[in-house]
């Protein structure tokens, strides 16, 4: 009597080891969760001249690496991050400078700390004249 009761908890502590087991590994596959992603992002200075930063990371939105990574500055708003500086260049707002976000070449409608990181997606930091 006693060994059927030692095996069955054997089982279930196995059983419940693999259940466990299983449902890590499907968060790591899944959904974004912890999936390693590479994001490029092309900066266009004053000058017209271009750089191109590219990062591997498992954050889901681009301002997030992009802080983490050091390539932007800014401050929080009411709308989100406001980009102050990228690259290492801070806007200059007395001369109506500043960076705007484009996603496939064309201005972003999110800011960009809500703006999610896609494959096949293309993310430029653009230095702009005027309001």
């Amino acid at each position: 009597m006693q060994n059927k009761t030692i095996a069955k908890r054997t089982a279930a502590l196995l059983l419940a080891l693999l259940m466990a087991v299983g449902i890590f590994a499907g968060c790591s596959k899944g959904g974004g969760n912890g999936e390693k992603r590479s994001v490029t992002v092309t900066v266009t200075h004053k000058d017209g001249s271009t750089k191109d930063f590219t990062y591997e990371t498992t954050e889901e939105m681009l301002g997030a690496v992009l802080q983490k990574e050091g390539l932007i500055e800014g401050e929080d708003s009411q709308y989100g991050l406001f980009v102050k500086a990228v690259d290492g260049y801070t806007a200059d707002e007395g001369s109506q400078e500043w960076w705007c976000l484009t996603v496939n070449g064309e201005t972003a409608m999110t800011g960009i700390d809500s703006t999610p990181i896609e494959e096949g997606k293309s993310y430029g930091l653009v230095l702009t004249v005027g309001y």
